[in-house]
């Protein structure tokens, strides 16, 4: 304290030679926006509180798939994608369009003429390149007027033979638009998983929270049992009256123990009710015991799974085809653009509106070459579609070997924790004969109070361990079935996309 106000008068000292001397000005600092300065505890604070909500592990997955706002906005994210894949699955129907405008326009000899015009066109590309096009138009003068109608409709056909030629490079977009369609499904998947996983993670902090409490309660209950007997002692004159001091220290230790234990319940709780999208002031209590049984696993098989049904495999296959897809497109962009053209056109006039076609008919066919000099941009397009695919093919051979390091990894973990669980409950039982040895004793003063709150420590820390390694272990398992992908089908969730 003495080195605490000696700094603090150092500091006050200096503070007029920096701001400019005994005459500066120094500004106080406002404490009045503080947000817990001089504010009394608000009434009614929104903390899990009143009737207990009892839910079950099930119970709890249930609601967060219905009420989870990033599930529901993966969902709606759905809405536009789903759309995108009906826009590119249009891509070989008709597509038409129809005009009308009036203009008014100056003649040469200065008289002002008001025309109506009307325009449709009609376009068709197959998968094999082909376009097909079909143009209307027909004007009509308000005015009247020698040759003031006149109409024209023209029929084109183009054929590419190189560039833009066959089905492989016309159906390419709509089948990329296709791949990136199963890859967001995929997508929704992962989010669903992930969420899962979260809320049954988050469930199981508010077992170990709730039991913790109780540990706690039960350490309480044991150490005023031990306060009871020591004061019988004391009172039978087989025990000092200063002996009961490490007895009373130890209930106060239990009951600060008993306090953090409901503190992190609450903590829990909240987290839970975040995950779950409801009221964080619902008393919500997970009522599923901490039961934990060995599961045998074969490497082999969850392997094999995994490389089936992960969604982050599956997703990287889908864009490696996708990937080849866009190397032939930019493949073919760099031949010569070489096409057969030909065209109808059929133009008529008369005083009625529209004007029949009464007048002549052109007919044309061409052959069209089209030479780029200097353009090096379809050279550039298929260098990087190239490196893009032997990236992608090396992103997936890195996956391949992800998922065995990480499915071998889950496995051994699991294992881990099972050993761990047993070697816990065998501590946990011989602690607990330990302590009912040693309180048999102290009720007929052979056996000391250090002994005997130590080994009710040793106890306490026995039971919470053993309620770790039962969490830690049955956490290892939902870990595993993310790694290897089998979380929907564990959950029997069937995604309504």
């Amino acid at each position: 304290m003495r080195n605490s106000v000696l700094h603090h008068a150092v500091i006050a000292a200096a503070i007029p030679a920096l701001c400019g001397g005994p005459g500066a000005v120094i500004a106080q600092p406002d404490f009045s926006a503080s947000p817990i300065a001089d504010v009394p505890s608000p009434e009614g604070v929104s903390i899990p509180q009143g009737e207990p909500l009892p839910l079950s592990l099930d119970e709890t997955v249930a609601l967060m798939l219905r009420h989870n706002r990033t599930i529901r906005s993966a969902y709606l994210q759905r809405v536009v994608e789903r759309f995108d894949l009906r826009a590119a699955e249009r891509t070989f129907i008709p597509q038409a369009g129809i005009g009308a405008e009036i203009v008014t326009r100056r003649v040469a000899e200065g008289e002002a003429v008001t025309d109506a015009i009307v325009s449709t066109g009609v376009s068709w590309r197959t998968p094999v390149g082909t376009t097909v096009s079909f143009a209307w138009d027909q004007r009509r003068s308000l005015d009247g007027g020698p040759d003031a109608d006149w109409g024209a409709a023209t029929l084109s056909v183009s054929q590419p033979l190189r560039r833009g030629a066959g089905t492989d490079v016309n159906m390419a977009s709509l089948r990329i638009a296709r791949l990136q369609e199963r890859i967001n499904q995929l997508q929704l998947q992962a989010t669903v998983s992930n969420e899962i996983a979260g809320v049954i993670l988050a469930y199981r902090s508010l077992v170990q929270a709730q039991e913790q409490a109780r540990l706690a309660e039960l350490s309480l209950e044991r150490s005023e049992a031990i306060l009871a007997t020591n004061e019988a002692l004391i009172e039978a004159g087989r025990m000092a009256a200063a002996d009961i001091v490490q007895t009373e220290s130890a209930v106060a230790g239990q009951e600060l123990a008993v306090l953090q234990a409901r503190q992190q319940q609450t903590s829990a709780q909240l987290a839970l009710l975040q995950r779950l999208a409801i009221d964080p002031s619902v008393n919500v209590i997970a009522i599923d015991t901490v039961e934990a049984e060995r599961v045998p696993i074969d490497f082999e098989r969850a392997l094999d799974y995994a490389l089936s049904a992960r969604v982050d495999v599956l997703a990287q296959r889908q864009a490696l085809e996708q990937m080849r897809h866009s190397l032939t497109v930019a493949r073919n962009d760099r031949l010569l653009d070489v096409s057969l053209t030909g065209s109808v056109t059929r133009f008529g006039g008369g005083d009625r509106f529209p004007a029949p076609f009464a007048g002549r008919t052109d007919y044309a066919a061409g052959l069209r070459v089209e030479i780029p000099i200097g353009d090096i941009n379809r050279q550039q397009n298929e260098l990087r579609a190239e490196t893009n695919l032997r990236t992608a093919e090396l992103r997936q051979e890195d996956l391949v070997q992800g998922v065995h390091t990480q499915v071998r990894d889950a496995i051994q973990n699991v294992e881990a924790s099972w050993r761990q669980v047993e070697a816990a409950q065998r501590r946990r039982a011989l602690a607990e004969r330990a302590l009912e040895i040693q309180l048999e004793r102290l009720r007929f003063g052979r056996a000391s109070n250090f002994e005997t709150l130590s080994l009710q420590a040793d106890l306490r820390a026995a039971d919470t361990q053993e309620l770790t390694a039962k969490i830690d272990y049955l956490n290892a398992l939902t870990t595993l079935d993310q790694q290897i992908g089998s979380t929907l089908e564990t959950w029997r969730v069937s995604l309504n996309d």
